[in-house]
């Protein structure tokens, strides 16, 4: 039984990091590399969310490579984690 709840346990993280993660990864990016050219009017206000967006995307960062640390041993978990992020991948993307 408890084997069970940890794969759903799984299963569920994964589709959040998939989805939410893939989405903060997005507004990170957008944040850290602006578009807007030098001398415009809202330059100043863009590059003052450059440092958030590196610093989100660190945090997600981190977040993936400690759950491959975590999940490399056992490769069950770590199949059925990246399945559902793919997943969650997939549904971020779909309704963006």
């Amino acid at each position: 039984m408890k084997k069970w709840i940890k794969k759903i346990a799984l299963s569920i993280y994964g589709l959040l990091q998939g989805s939410v993660g893939s989405y903060l990864a997005l507004l990170g990016f957008f944040c850290a590399f602006p578009q807007t050219p030098p001398g415009s009017k809202d330059y100043e206000e863009d590059m003052l969310f450059v440092p958030f967006g590196y610093i989100i995307m660190l945090i997600l960062l981190i977040t993936m490579v400690a759950t491959f640390i975590v999940l490399r041993k056992n490769k069950t978990n770590l199949l059925l984690f990246l399945v559902s992020w793919l997943v969650g991948l997939s549904l971020c993307h779909t309704l963006i």
